[in-house]
């Protein structure tokens, strides 16, 4: 709670391309541009800190802090109307600043003889905007904030813990893809883009280049006014082309649509790197010139899904908190209340309230009026406050209960028992399979061979296991000649007999060939002598079970065994 109400204050807000001060009851803005005798400069925001200063035209060197602090002082006094200065000040400067950026400028303020005495507040546009937002229209007390600063050079997007008094959690990124300047040149192309279907503009001579940067202040001033109003004219006086240019906020809306997915996508990526869930996020706070284009605000409210919250004039909202801050002195520094309007001391400026234009100034502030008054806003018009889009959260629809036991044929212990019953089935089968060829293969009482031949000549039939292992030639000729082949040798005839593998040969009818199931015998029947007599025929011994054939090799490559 502030003990002193009526308090005095003012604050400063510094942007890449707008100046701000706000007071209990006035707000300037301007463009960061100073008018000294006989040269203008411009465009020193950003070299503040740089120890290199910057050459005027006239050959003159000057530092980018002092001139920005010239550049404030004078606005400060046209906020106050030229009276004597609030001793409780602050200044807002961009967050995304080196801290030896901010020191130039600390020290270039305190250089000044009204702010000398060191009461001026330097504070980031962060902070200063979240001092103003939770005074109105008020942000949650819980979770994370995602502050998204749309300036005229870029986008700063700063993550906030509401919990710990709003303090930034990581170091602010700075997104240089979305910004006033890209939408003021996508909207300058579209125009362009329009007028030339007609075949008679020419913008490629040097005469055009005068005539399109009006037309590119005119696009920025026509993007303004559709913040509140859904059409508007810009007017354009090119080579080829006088007139007017119709503008709708569909068509800017279609001109930034895709920057805007980029930002959306550059919010989620950080909220993610910082370790933010999307739970966590309580809402967006967006702040900056652009801010007030409701496509942006539509356009967060709907990829996050959360509240966006902002203000009719969200360019001035770093200044107004820094004004709240310093008329709350340098020692209270408790937390503004949620919504808590009624006891802010300095109250906030109407959207209706008048920008001071023209206004008595003092010798300190003759540079500043020096330079072409051209405000950065229109007048003022009645502004329309697009409704945020609430919150929706999307419930489940009620369904049956869905069942989530594993089903039998998935648990282990079923599936092992199958497997294991149809190996022990198989080997039952394979195993009764066995016995029953075995004995198909072995007959009880195996018979010896017999031969048969021919009346014409005596023959005498030998039985016995050969004495060596025969040659392949010996070994192909009982089973390439199916009739029986005599052998005649001189002067003595052998008789040989090989027990060849159990072969199931059909054989033709003419030769006396006769086949037996295994173990099968064949004998070779050989003319011998008549004087000769019969061998006795060798004992019978029990033989293994003989070796299948394997079908289609040749004979001599069929396995045997061996006697």
């Amino acid at each position: 709670m502030m003990t002193d109400a009526t308090k005095p204050a003012i604050g400063l807000s510094v942007g890449a391309t707008t100046l701000a001060a706000v007071t209990s009851d006035r707000s300037v803005t301007r463009k960061p541009v100073i008018a000294l005798p006989g040269v203008t400069i411009s465009d020193f925001v950003d070299r503040v800190g740089d120890p290199v200063g910057i050459v005027a035209s006239d050959g003159s060197m000057h530092s980018a802090e002092d001139l920005l602090a010239d550049a404030l002082r004078g606005l400060a006094y046209e906020a106050t109307a030229g009276r004597p200065l609030p001793t409780a000040a602050a200044c807002a400067y961009p967050a995304h600043w080196a801290p030896a950026a901010v020191e130039a400028l600390r020290r270039a303020l305190r250089r000044l003889p009204e702010w000398s005495a060191g009461e001026l507040l330097m504070m980031p546009d962060a902070a200063a905007a979240a001092t103003a937002l939770q005074a109105d229209p008020g942000l949650p007390t819980r979770g994370v904030i995602a502050l998204c600063d749309v300036g005229g050079s870029g986008t700063t997007l700063t993550l906030l813990d509401a919990a710990a008094g709003y303090r930034p959690i990581d170091a602010p990124l700075r997104y240089l893809d979305f910004s006033g300047d890209l939408v003021d040149q996508a909207v300058l192309a579209h125009v362009v883009g329009e007028l030339s279907v007609g075949g008679t503009l020419d913008i490629t001579g040097t005469s055009a280049i005068g005539s399109l940067t009006r037309l590119r202040s005119d696009c920025r001033v026509g993007k303004e006014r559709l913040s509140t109003a859904s059409v508007t004219a810009i007017p354009a006086d090119l080579p080829g082309f006088t007139g007017d240019v119709r503008l709708t906020r569909t068509e800017l809306d279609e001109v930034v649509r895709r920057p805007l997915a980029d930002l959306t996508a550059a919010v989620i990526d950080l909220l993610s790197r910082t370790g933010v869930r999307p739970h966590e996020l309580a809402a967006v706070a967006t702040i900056g010139g652009v801010a007030a284009t409701p496509v942006l605000t539509t356009a967060l409210s709907e990829q996050l899904r959360v509240p966006v919250v902002t203000s009719p004039r969200p360019g001035l909202i770093p200044a107004i908190g820094a004004a709240l801050r310093a008329a709350r002195g340098p020692v209270d520094d408790s937390p503004t209340a949620l919504a808590a309007a009624s006891v802010v001391p300095v109250p906030v400026p109407s959207p209706l309230a008048p920008i001071a234009d023209h206004a008595p100034l003092t010798g300190a502030a003759l540079a500043w009026s020096q330079a072409p008054d051209v405000p950065d806003m229109l007048a003022p018009e009645p502004e329309l406050v697009v409704p945020v889009r609430p919150q929706i959260d999307f419930e489940p629809e009620p369904g049956e209960a869905v069942d989530t036991r594993t089903p039998w044929y998935r648990r282990p212990l079923p599936v092992v028992a199958a497997a294991l019953a149809v190996i022990a089935m198989a080997g039952a089968g394979t195993a009764l399979a066995l016995r029953s060829d075995g004995g198909a293969a072995a007959p009880a009482n195996p018979m010896p061979s017999v031969t048969t031949t021919p009346a014409a000549l005596p023959t005498v039939t030998a039985v016995a296991p050969p004495p060596s292992s025969p040659s392949p030639a010996q070994l192909q000729a009982p089973l390439e000649q199916p009739a029986p082949r005599t052998v005649v040798q001189a002067p003595v005839t052998q008789t040989q007999v090989v027990q060849a593998p159990p072969v199931t040969t059909e054989a033709p009818a003419p030769p006396p060939v006769t086949v037996t199931p295994p173990p099968v015998t064949e004998t070779a029947t050989v003319t011998a002598p008549p004087s000769q007599a019969p061998a006795a025929p060798p004992p019978i011994i029990p033989t293994i079970p003989p070796i299948p054939t394997i079908p289609g090799l040749p004979p001599f490559l069929q396995p045997k065994i061996s006697g």
